[in-house]
């Protein structure tokens, strides 16, 4: 062969490869570009086949693309494809092969490391003739396979890039990265949410904006863990919001490290744990309330129990009679305390059993009036049954129930001599059962948190009556196992209005 020739041939071949250069690195995926390329692969090799197979997730080959003539697709040809396919995987270098007539080559695609060569697929050429491999088309292959296994890399490294900024951008969590230098490279839209600050204002600044003084030094000890380390979870602490308010979260801190070993970031995840921290709160209050209620009528049936073993024969009648009646109504209250906590749990399984009839609501008011006539209170009831509202469909017991804890409430803040109102007034497909009281009324500020379970609220009258924080959350059970709401309404010094709306057709079914 001339020289102009050879020259010709070897320009042919640098035009061919990119052509499939810019096949395989150009903006489609992988698996739309690969037979682009893979017809100006074979004419680079003067083939008739190829047959390109990818590593998949369970490092097994699985075929990417082929397209043969027809005279390289029957079964003889297909198996001296595979059995080559096969050497090349396990001896990792170039491989030949042929029949006499046909012939097949093969290349592995390769991507080293320090430690080893692995192996991420392989590349098969078949031809109708069998001729050696010359030193030009072994060039070409392995040009062909380089180019194969650098464009699979660069697909799987932005398809990697792309999953990771998606599921990074959609996070509830507040995810952000830092330089070893604490400088915000990355900042995602939980954290935005979360603290307040657009990405635009953050990157670019050293995070202890974030922290409160009082935190530098548990972020320094938690940030030294991490270089040595790589990692630190759970670590609960503060950060500031964009306004200057604080919120509780739980943080992970994990530090990433370059190819050769060498951290150059730490990536950032926090959570909101105000909740729970306000529920940890409300646990323990809620154990010492415990702990303090049930103590009391205890101790005092208790103490009267042993007064009168002890002493009954010296006691007069009358006095005798006080001590039990103070036993009786210390077990009543401690029956109902007991009570409370059952239902509640028994509200928070979904496990209320409702046995939904016609309902009269006039007379399930008055047997509310009847059971507090004698209240020491001696507040009087005034019922107020609209045209309507006469009847609704639900459990009389749970509505029953509903209405003693409400009424109950009403009468420890309605003043002496006063009047609790009990309501009802049709709302187009429901009634609306109110219950008003003449007290001082319901701070904002508590109405947003009345019906939590074990939320008592601040004001004075609340701190000195004894009481768990459920009767309200048991109302709104009763009331949601309805279908229905509850709402509070109230001003300052104008009493409150506890209103429940409630579908007169009754309960969902189960």
């Amino acid at each position: 062969m001339t020289d102009s020739s050879l020259m010709a041939l070897r320009y042919q071949r640098l035009v061919l490869l990119n052509r499939m250069s810019v096949a395989l690195f150009g903006d489609r995926p992988f698996a739309a570009s690969i037979a682009e390329a893979g017809h100006a692969a074979m004419a680079l090799m003067g083939a008739q086949s190829i047959a390109v197979h990818i590593v998949d997730e369970r490092g097994a080959p699985a075929p990417a693309y082929r397209h043969a003539d027809k005279r390289l697709s029957d079964d003889s040809a297909r198996a001296a494809e595979a059995a080559l396919l096969a050497r090349a995987f396990e001896e990792k270098r170039i491989v030949v092969s042929d029949d006499g007539k046909r012939g097949w080559e093969a290349a592995p695609l390769m991507r080293l490391t320090a430690e080893k060569a692995i192996v991420t697929g392989c590349v098969v050429f078949g031809r109708l003739s069998a001729e050696p491999l010359d030193a030009e088309r072994e060039g070409s292959l392995v040009e062909i396979a380089r180019h194969l296994r650098n464009a699979r890399m660069i697909q799987d490294t932005l398809q990697r890039r792309a999953i990771a900024a998606a599921v990074l951008d959609q996070s509830s969590e507040a995810i952000f990265v830092t330089d070893l230098e604490h400088v915000i490279m990355t900042w995602n839209e939980g954290a935005a949410d979360l603290l307040g600050w657009r990405p635009e204002e953050v990157i670019g600044r050293r995070g202890d904006f974030l922290i409160p003084a009082e935190r530098m030094e548990q972020i320094k000890s938690v940030i030294a863990e991490v270089l040595q380390r790589g990692y630190k979870l759970s670590v609960e602490t503060e950060r500031l919001r964009k306004d200057g308010t604080r919120i509780a979260l739980e943080g992970a801190f994990t530090l990433l490290k370059a190819e050769d070993g060498h951290p150059f970031a730490i990536v950032r995840s926090f959570r909101d744990i105000t909740r729970r921290k306000e529920v940890e709160r409300m646990k323990s209050e809620f154990t010492a309330l415990v702990s303090h209620e049930l103590r009391t009528p205890l101790t005092a049936i208790k103490g009267f129990a042993e007064t009168i073993r002890d002493f009954g024969d010296e006691l007069d009648p009358a006095k005798k009679a006080e001590y039990l009646q103070i036993m009786v109504d210390e077990s009543t209250r401690l029956g109902q305390m007991v009570g409370d906590f059952l239902d509640i749990a028994r509200i928070e399984s979904g496990g209320i059993d409702m046995e939904p009839a016609d309902v009269d609501v006039r007379s399930l008011f008055s047997r509310i009036a009847a059971l507090f006539k004698e209240h020491k209170s001696k507040a009087r009831f005034a019922l107020d049954v609209r045209p309507g509202a006469e009847t609704l469909r639900g459990d009389p017991e749970q509505l029953y129930r509903l209405l003693v804890n409400l009424a109950g409430n009403a009468l420890k803040y309605t003043p002496e001599g006063g009047t609790v109102t009990l309501a009802a007034a049709p709302q187009g497909a429901d009634v609306e059962l109110g219950v008003l009281d003449e007290g001082p009324g319901v701070s904002k500020k508590d109405q947003a948190r009345l019906f939590e379970k074990f939320y008592r609220a601040g004001d004075p009258i609340t701190r000195k009556t004894p009481g768990t924080g459920l009767g309200l959350a048991i109302c709104k059970g009763i009331v949601e196992a309805h279908g229905g709401s509850i709402r509070v309404e109230s001003e300052p010094g104008k009493g409150a209005r506890f209103v429940a709306r409630l579908p007169k057709s009754g309960p969902p079914a189960a």
